[in-house]
């Protein structure tokens, strides 16, 4: 049996509570997104703005944007379907930014999650894929908190995958293009999660991988605990 060198890890469910996102960041999201909006001139071919937020913003179907009334509706649909759109993942870690920036916004990881991302970076190569684009995903660990004191862990972690970079956690080919960007063969990979359609992608990429269970997560079967070797704290994983 192969020995595992790296560890792929799911944010939202996984290392941080699933109410995190849903209850904190989309809230904070949606409050901060008119006074966004704001700032930009519609109709965005009139004239020549320069911005992160513009060039995000441009990448929204051109019927969404005719006004920032239509385009501010687009993105609130978008959020509250839980759509996993690029454009969307690239505004929110702008806006993110902000909050973390402030102190407004802390992650709050599971401490084990913690514990298994200092230790095993020890000796072995701990990257994050998440559908949240890559900023997002530096933002969220660089402001950990951690007794109450907002915490940068960045530097325990290898790598960031996202849905633009690697491709969407259910496709089995997203994994195979993460394991050829590391350059680390699947069966030395293992990849956690909450969700069994991304556990089961991982599976059938070559990976190794089991399912998370978290207060609040969706209940599996007792199958799905047996079939996807069900962990819910990291320190009983045998590494």
């Amino acid at each position: 049996m192969a020995q595992i060198t790296a560890l792929l890890l799911d944010i939202e469910g996984t290392v941080c509570p699933i109410t995190f996102v849903k209850d904190c960041l989309f809230p904070y999201f949606l409050k901060k997104l008119p006074d966004v909006l704001s700032l930009v001139e519609f109709p965005l071919e009139s004239s020549s703005q320069d911005s992160p937020i513009v060039s995000v913003i441009e990448g929204f179907p051109p019927e969404t944007r005719t006004t920032r009334e239509a385009l501010q509706d687009h993105i609130v649909q978008l959020v509250k379907n839980d759509v996993k759109e690029k454009n969307l993942k690239a505004l929110q870690g702008l806006v993110w930014n902000e909050g973390y920036s402030s102190g407004e916004i802390k992650a709050p990881l599971y401490q084990d999650a913690i514990d298994l991302i200092q230790v095993q970076s020890r000796n072995h190569k701990v990257y994050i894929y998440s559908s949240g684009s890559v900023h997002a995903q530096k933002l969220l660990f660089g402001h950990v908190d951690i007794n109450g004191k907002s915490t940068d862990i960045n530097g325990y972690l290898s790598g960031y995958f996202d849905i633009t970079t690697s491709g969407y956690k259910f496709e089995p080919q997203s994994y195979k293009n993460i394991i050829q960007n590391i350059g680390i063969p699947g069966q030395e990979v293992l990849f956690l999660s909450d969700n069994v359609k991304e556990v089961q992608a991982a599976l059938e990429a070559g990976l190794k991988a089991h399912v998370v269970v978290r207060p609040g997560n969706s209940p599996l079967t007792q199958d799905e605990v047996e079939k996807y070797k069900a962990v819910d704290d990291f320190s009983h994983l045998q590494l």
